[in-house]
């Protein structure tokens, strides 16, 4: 399967989250719902990296930069995503989250001195304006209507942790396969979780005998989990972190239409707007026409 297939049926995943986390937080236990489902993604990469053969020792210089990228990529942007919640807009949000490509491009010059090209900066922009015209309905106005508190910054810090579990995670990459740093990355981060299952007995044990929430949870772990992890860092080795980062913006638009199939909300041509200038700003970035070997920026 083409990783770009991959990337996109990835976000596809990221999207319905929150449709999903709907119908969970009926347990008002976020947290504990992102354990259970980090839980079940480690024993599906458990199973795929030991049916691979990729279960191997890693030098101990690399084990700091896993650490990384489980407080990252698994705790950090999940916790201050859901704490984020609490005080502000799921548009909001959304808007905000969109600029992880920006924050991929912003730590690879200050850590590495990358400098992407206009095209790749212009797809980036273009991406960004796509989302925010999806999630404004196509009224910049509504944008201008945000504010800057508690939960929009919590919101910001979640996406940065997510930009630098992408350009650690390319250190890794150039030693290691994504399965492996998908995989010790996901166990890193469910053990640094673990205590929650016990600061919250009730809530864990509620949701465990909930066949309808086991089922939820078991989608989220394996397909927004387990395979949406793993297509994202084999898109981070093919595409370079900023090709990849970009089909973020995605996820938003995925989102609305989830909440339009599923939970019968509206939805309007804003869509179809945001939408086209979002894949226009994914084509700049990452120009399948030209003929190229895989990207290290």
């Amino acid at each position: 399967m083409p990783v770009q297939l991959k990337l996109l049926l990835a976000t596809v995943f990221w999207g319905a989250t929150p449709t999903i986390g709907r119908v969970l937080a009926s347990y008002e236990a976020p947290v504990v719902v992102v354990c259970a489902r980090f839980a079940v993604a480690a024993l599906f990469l458990g199973w795929f990296a030991a049916a691979a053969r990729q279960f191997t020792s890693v030098p101990r210089r690399s084990w700091w930069r896993f650490a990384v990228l489980g407080l990252s990529g698994i705790v950090l942007h999940n916790a201050l995503m859901y704490k984020g919640l609490e005080t502000t807009s799921a548009t909001s949000a959304s808007i905000i989250l969109a600029l992880i490509a920006t924050q991929v491009v912003l730590l690879d010059l200050c850590l590495y001195r990358r400098v992407p090209d206009r095209l790749t900066l212009a797809g980036v922009v273009l991406a960004f304006a796509g989302t925010a015209w999806v999630l404004a309905d196509g009224d910049p106005g509504a944008l201008g209507a945000m504010h800057f508190g508690v939960g929009e910054i919590l919101i910001f810090l979640s996406g940065l942790s997510w930009a630098v579990y992408s350009v650690v995670g390319r250190e890794l990459l150039d030693e290691h396969s994504p399965l492996l740093v998908t995989t010790y990355a996901v166990f890193v981060g469910v053990v640094m979780m673990a205590p929650v299952f016990a600061l919250q007995p009730a809530a864990t044990v509620a949701i465990a005998g909930d066949p309808r929430a086991l089922a939820l949870i078991f989608f989220l772990g394996y397909g927004g989990s387990a395979l949406g992890f793993l297509w994202y860092y084999q898109a981070v080795v093919e595409l370079g972190t900023v090709g990849a980062a970009v089909y973020i913006n995605l996820v938003p638009l995925f989102g609305v239409l989830s909440a339009a199939l599923f939970l019968g909300e509206a939805t309007g041509g804003a869509v179809v707007m945001g939408g086209a200038l979002v894949l226009a700003g994914l084509m700049l970035v990452n120009r399948p026409w030209v003929a190229r070997v895989p990207r290290q920026a």
